[in-house]
């Protein structure tokens, strides 16, 4: 998770928002310190759109990281599975070609 995060700040009167930018770390934070006043309020507080959607997107970056990680692994399997099997006939028809000598 590296880079930074934007999170929309609020807007102010003409309608434009600020961009605040976040670490990961940072963003986590957020999202903890949300979790812990909306648990322990006794009312309903203000959402925090913003962070959860900088949340959702991380997720959704990440996501993508592990399927392309998977499919190089198996990439990687399918090479190594094809490598030994041409090892393993070499040695099979070597042996087989000694034993014929």
């Amino acid at each position: 998770m590296a880079g930074a995060m934007a999170a929309a700040a609020g807007g102010d009167s003409d309608g434009e928002s600020e961009e605040l930018v976040l670490t990961p770390a940072q963003l986590i934070q957020s999202l903890e310190q949300a979790w812990l006043n909306e648990k322990f309020a006794p009312e309903l507080l203000e959402s925090k759109p913003e962070i959860i959607e900088c949340v959702v997107e991380q997720l959704d970056h990440m996501v993508v990281n592990i399927v392309c990680v998977v499919l190089e692994s198996d990439t990687v399997l399918i090479l190594l599975s094809s490598v030994l099997n041409i090892v393993l006939d070499s040695f099979t028809v070597l042996g087989y070609n000694k034993m014929l000598k």
